[in-house]
């Protein structure tokens, strides 16, 4: 098939390799049962297979090649590259996989794979996609039914297994290139296959280049305005003001320090240094788009290698394989602000008084994100045929993640005061009102002071001395690690004989063990001596736990009817049952049982595939067992809440080691259609129920800003947010009446760097889903003008309903898009489809791609904080249509460097260069959701490939 075939094809799998002589039994996804045909599958499994990754025009993530082709990935899990400036998704520069915005499980052939490092610091749990090139992989197989019978814990959405190159022969490789509006990205590949005495292996190099997208490089996100009010410049507080345009600093045309004579801030707007502002005012001024990153810079270099050596014939084969990666992106944000009052004196005080307010930022120093993300993972084993036509086999895997987490341009808070003071002159000597201050050396309060020009907080960037910002601004450093080491062994096989055929069979067992561990620079400890010395920074305690997992699992499939028996209305039919139980060394145990059948009442024609099981998601180490962390929560939260502009709060994240599974109850239900009347002609509906109930997660500080404001201490998050200091503390104080922490936000919006909130791991309300899943294709072939190929597929959301907690009801997300609250699902269309209409005709191809995302309401952040809401009201965002078109050809021997074919391809991807539809109420920090509408409009890509 061309065009989607492979993608819509009904049930795919993955053959053990590809010499047809050989082939016997295929290996699904889904299932531990070999069969004889793909389509003998019982569960419905999508395949995107290497052409039609190539047509996709997508080569720089798998997420977002699948986002392109597997409509199903839709949500606010969906989390990667175009998620730069959004911390609260915390996937520290990778991609995370959720189909239908469902816990979903991500293998590398066929096995486990290491959670992010990001995990160890209470980011989220999910193996990182941009670790492996698309480039590397032969094929995706797409699972959207639960599937913790077969895979255990995270498999309530599905399964995505990433199938790696495995069985090439010879030299090729291929280069890429594409560009847009101030963005370009590049790669190259080379993969390397050899036979050699009943061994084969494949090894491939991947590297890979993509530009970061700013913010005020697109129209739909900039200005971004009014959102903070900490402007470099300015004075904040009870009087506002702003500096005089042209003025870089009060010092040019005013005395300061010990010279001072303006007696206070009056006097300087008098004599025109500073105007007269407003909180409002003066947040009007800081455009926020002239810093922050759209889409995040990303560097990759890859190595895949996988090998196969028969031992003993057929009998017995030795199997591995090994990746390699290292993963570097970065990101841009807000400079730190921090708002100070001057002591009378300073060096550059220019009233004769201590100057409160003062609002300081250097806004040549954004805060900025690096990651460094090196993955590595070995599978080794042992597979064999026994003479009762039995097969097993047995592997071990290591697989590590590690992550090194540094933010560029904090402020190293004990030198701010030191910094401002001043008080020396250049030779070190104590001077009233000098312009030298004596700061600590290297970051460290035990260290040596190093004297510098004193800083100057009332300028802006133009008027900084940058030698006075030496020993101020830092990088903060965290480093986390996650590790996964695993032994599986199973057999299967088929017992006796029934008139529908042999039953076939699965048993396994498997143990493995899971790791985290974090650990930071002496200045970013939550607690302890030097503890939260980075402003702008992100705390974390050492943390470092491990756990044991042991499973048993089996599986049988037992065919009633089938091509020796069959009975009217029954030309098939197959009964499937499978369990796992998991026993966690710190969580429980939990038994996941599945049935499902595979029926054909006339002939092959028509299949009828259902399903029910149970699946779960085990709570992450760290949420279990991790330290507190303490970070500076984004102005989002309390925008969307209350609709204030604040430059965001103190936030505390708590683990609870009571933390159970969650878990839910999965049916499903799939027809796949192929007429003989109508040759080409593919048609398949899956219906999909998931009910899941205690959702692990925080309690989210939108529910609880919410409820302790409108209900006081009679909230049941009462003892969960205070002012002055994180409740619990000496100087903390509660919100003990409705409408009192609205009212202490009015006052003053920098009062919110005053607020404390602690969020806690819980088991928390569930998820009700009813969706389905539409695939089409038809094939047909002219005489004269080629082959040609329509297809589409699509998902229907009928119902989401989410709980965030217990205590709430369920609320509807379908056909909404939210965030930065209680509802946090991202967007969630009632329809999404990706059609396409592939030509060939000789040595060309042609594809027109078509997506298509029905309209959403924008409810800010949605569920109860929405309903509550007095300013938040249902906007409508427009539906979305983007166009694709690739032509490439495909030659034979080229003659040249001893090439023996090769592909050029020509493409635009968005040809009418479509931005994504506005959603500000929910999408607060760029205006729109660019996850799940790409923000980069028009792109021309070039590709080239060539086999020698």
């Amino acid at each position: 098939m061309s065009g989607l075939g492979a993608l819509l094809a009904a049930p795919a799998g993955a053959a053990e390799n590809d010499d047809k002589s050989k082939l016997d039994t295929v290996v699904v996804t889904g299932s531990a049962v070999p069969m004889t045909t793909k389509d003998a599958a019982a569960v419905s499994v999508t395949e995107m297979n290497r052409e039609t990754i190539e047509k996709a025009g997508v080569s720089t993530d798998v997420l977002e090649v699948l986002r392109k082709g597997v409509p199903t990935l839709q949500g606010r899990g969906n989390a990667g590259a175009s998620n730069a400036n959004n911390l609260n998704q915390r996937t520290g520069g990778g991609s995370q996989l959720q189909l239908r915005n469902l816990d979903t499980l991500v293998l590398v052939n066929g096995r486990r794979v290491a959670i992010s490092g990001i995990a160890a610091v209470g980011g989220k749990a999910f193996v990182n996609s941009s670790q492996i090139p698309p480039s590397a992989i032969e094929r995706i197989e797409v699972l959207s039914d639960g599937s913790s019978a077969i895979y255990g814990s995270d498999a309530i959405g599905g399964v995505v297994n990433i199938i790696l190159k495995s069985d090439a022969k010879g030299f090729d490789g291929g280069v890429r290139y594409g560009s847009a509006d101030n963005y370009n990205e590049y790669g190259a590949y080379m993969t390397y296959g050899a036979r050699l005495d009943g061994a084969r292996f494949t090894a491939s190099v991947n590297a890979s280049h993509t530009d970061p997208l700013y913010q005020n490089e697109r129209s739909f996100s900039t200005p971004i305005t009014g959102r903070v009010s900490i402007v470099p410049g300015s004075i904040g507080g009870a009087s506002p003001a702003l500096l005089a345009s042209g003025q870089v600093s009060p010092s040019k045309n005013n005395p300061t320090g010990a010279a001072a004579t303006a007696p206070s801030l009056a006097a300087l707007i008098t004599n025109g240094t500073y105007l007269a502002s407003s909180t409002a005012a003066n947040a009007a001024t800081y455009d926020l788009s002239q810093f922050q990153t759209l889409m995040q810079q990303q560097d990759q270099v890859a190595i895949s290698l996988n090998a196969v050596a028969d031992l003993i014939g057929r009998k017995l084969s030795a199997f591995g394989d090994l990746q390699l990666s290292d993963n570097r992106s970065s990101t841009r944000m807000l400079p730190v602000a921090t708002t100070l009052t001057v002591p009378k004196g300073a060096a550059y005080d220019p009233i004769t008084a201590s100057f409160a307010g003062v609002n300081f930022a250097d806004w040549d120093r954004p805060l900025e994100h690096h990651y460094d993300q090196g993955a590595a993972r070995v599978t080794a084993g042992l597979r064999g045929k026994l003479d009762n036509g039995f097969g097993w086999e047995a592997a071990i895997v290591h697989s590590q993640n590690d992550l090194k987490w540094a933010m560029a341009n904090v402020l190293f808070k004990p030198n701010i005061p030191l910094a401002v003071l001043g008080g020396y002159d250049a030779n070190g000597n104590a001077v009233a009102g000098g312009k030298f201050s004596r700061v600590y050396a290297n970051y460290s309060t035990s260290g040596a002071l190093s004297l510098q020009p004193a800083l100057d907080p009332f300028a802006r960037a133009a008027g900084l001395d940058p030698a006075s910002l030496a020993n101020l601004y830092g990088t903060e450093r965290v480093d986390m690690s996650s590790r996964l080491d695993s032994f599986d062994a199973s057999l299967n096989g088929t017992l006796g004989s029934l008139p529908g055929g042999k039953p076939g069979f699965a048993i396994g067992v498997s143990t493995r063990r899971e790791a985290l561990a974090a650990h930071t620079d002496d200045n970013a400890h939550n607690t302890g001596p030097g503890a939260q010395s980075w402003l702008g920074g992100q705390f974390y305690d050492a943390f470092s736990k491990s756990r044991r997992i042991d499973a048993v699992f089996a599986e049988v499939r037992v065919p009633i009817t089938g091509e020796s028996w069959k009975l009217p209305g029954f030309s098939a039919l197959d009964l499937i049952a499978a369990a796992r139980s998991e026993k966690y060394s710190d969580a429980g145990s939990s038994v996941s049982p599945k049935l499902g059948l595979r029926w054909q009442p006339v002939d092959q024609s028509l299949t009828v595939r259902a399903s029910v099981s149970k699946s779960f998601t085990a709570p992450t180490l760290y949420a279990e067992y991790g330290p507190t962390a303490t970070r500076l929560v984004g102005n989002g939260v309390i925008l969307s809440t209350f609709g204030l502009n604040n430059p965001g709060l103190q936030g505390m994240d708590g683990n609870n080691p009571n933390l159970q599974p969650s878990k839910a109850d999965t049916k499903s239900l799939n027809l796949t259609f192929r007429p003989d009347a109508v040759p080409g002609l593919s048609l398949s509906a899956e219906y999909s129920n998931v009910s899941q109930k205690g959702y692990p997660g925080g309690i989210g500080f939108a529910n609880i800003l919410q409820s302790v404001n409108a209900l006081g201490s009679a909230s049941p998050f009462a003892a969960n947010v205070a002012k002055g200091a994180f409740p619990g503390q000496p100087s903390a104080t509660p919100f003990a009446n409705p409408g009192d922490l609205l009212a202490y936000l009015q006052a003053d919006p920098n009062n919110s760097l005053n607020v404390y909130a602690i969020d806690q791991f819980r088991n928390l309300g569930g998820v009700k889903l009813k969706a389905f899943t539409l695939n089409a294709e038809y094939e047909w072939e002219t005489a004269a003008a080629g082959t040609f190929t329509l297809g589409t597929t699509g998902t229907i959301f009928d119902s989401y309903k989410f709980q965030a907690l217990p205590s709430q009801k369920f609320y509807e997300y379908a056909g909404t898009v939210t965030n930065g609250g209680t509802g946090v699902q991202g967007t969630l269309p009632k329809y999404r489809f990706y059609t396409t209409l592939d030509w060939r005709q000789g040595p060309w191809l042609a594809t027109l791609g078509n997506t298509y995302v029905s309209s959403v309401t924008d409810l800010g952040p949605g569920g109860i904080v929405y309903e509550t809401s007095k300013t938040l009201k249902p906007l409508p965002v427009s539906a979305y249509m983007s166009w694709d078109l690739r032509l490439a050809y495909s030659g034979g021997r080229a003659g040249f460097l001893g090439v023996k074919s090769y592909t050029l391809a020509l493409g635009v991807n968005n040809i009418g260069n479509r931005m994504p539809p506005l959603a500000p109420q929910a999408y607060t920090d760029n205006n729109a959701d660019i996850s799940s509408y790409s923000p980069l409009g028009r792109m021309v890509y070039v590709t080239a490939q060539a086999k020698f």
